[in-house]
């Protein structure tokens, strides 16, 4: 792990303690909740991003992924007593296994073309989870106990959910920053840059869109445990919809694709954005928050392309050279 990797983990790492430790200590913890959430969708928008910023990918249908580690994870639990520790790993696999089973048809595919694929694979998935209704729950979902035991996944204090939703996104920042500095990460940018180009030189797409996906399923899985143990519930119309998974590539594109700390920016921007709304409103304006993304989404592709990170850096650069 190079130095450089350990500088941006640690510029992440320290506020990541700090700020939520010293909301919890002066008593607020939906402050901290609100930061754990920031954490969590940070870490969604880097696993899409993984599919989409390095290997051009347009996915739509990331919340199968997460559908797939949250009731994986969650079955287990219920049926047989296995710890969701162990359970999010099974979650994992089963993703990777699904994205198999999507990829090998689909990575064939190009654009829009893929983007509907995912759309519908998702759709499928939902609709799975509601007639599968003896194992599944149906449309009613499933309830986990409270346990309250970390051996189980469940804390009683907000600050170490937060805790946990760091390190998940501290590693997955450690993998991202190694695959943008790997053999991996340019055989990955050739290919989203010109596919028959990177083919004629030895790199075959299909081989490396199929890596980034299931590294992307993998740690979304992941992911899914994670908000089903925070929430403690989990419903087909909570976590296997198009909104859903429309949610996550909104935060890494407002934030910054191809890049690790682009997800970051964006959810510290839509999340704070969203928990504000919601605080402010309350519940009689639902999907206020989305008209506000709407608009966002509007105002960063028209003045600041490619994402809030990417605008910040050439801001910077361009400050630096006027300086001197």
């Amino acid at each position: 792990m190079g130095s450089a990797l350990l500088k941006k983990l640690a510029l992440m790492a320290a506020p990541g303690l700090a700020i939520p430790l010293l909301f919890r200590l002066a008593g607020q913890t939906y402050v901290v909740y609100v930061i754990t959430l920031i954490f969590f969708w940070a870490y969604l928008a880097q696993c899409w991003n993984i599919v989409w910023g390095y290997a051009g990918l347009l996915s739509f249908g990331h919340a199968a992924f997460l559908g797939m580690g949250a009731y994986t994870s969650t079955i287990l639990f219920l049926n047989y007593g296995i710890s969701p520790w162990i359970g999010m790993f099974a979650g994992g696999a089963a993703a990777i296994l699904l994205a198999l089973v999507v990829g090998y048809p689909t990575l064939r595919l190009r654009g829009v073309y893929f983007a509907l694929a995912t759309i519908a694979v998702a759709e499928i998935v939902r609709l799975l989870a509601l007639k599968l209704d003896f194992l599944t729950g149906g449309a009613l979902g499933l309830l986990l106990p409270i346990t309250r035991s970390p051996l189980l996944f469940q804390f009683d204090d907000i600050f170490h959910w937060s805790l946990i939703a760091l390190a998940m996104l501290l590693i997955l920042s450690a993998v991202s920053h190694a695959i943008e500095n790997s053999k991996l990460g340019m055989a990955l940018r050739a290919v989203r840059g010109e596919e028959e180009a990177a083919a004629s030189i030895g790199i075959y797409p299909f081989r490396y869109k199929m890596m980034a996906l299931l590294m992307s399923a993998f740690f979304t899985a992941i992911g899914g445990t994670f908000f089903a143990q925070l929430t403690g519930y989990i419903r087909p119309d909570i976590i296997l919809t198009v909104e859903r998974s429309e949610e996550i590539l909104i935060v890494a594109l407002v934030g910054g694709t191809g890049a690790f700390i682009g997800p970051v920016i964006g959810a510290i921007i839509l999340l704070s954005l969203r928990q504000a709304i919601l605080a402010l409103l309350g519940g009689g304006y639902a999907g206020a928050h989305l008209i506000i993304y709407g608009i966002l989404i509007i105002l960063v592709v028209r003045f600041m392309p490619g994402g809030v990170y990417y605008y910040l850096m050439r801001a910077i650069a361009g400050f630096r050279s006027g300086t001197r």
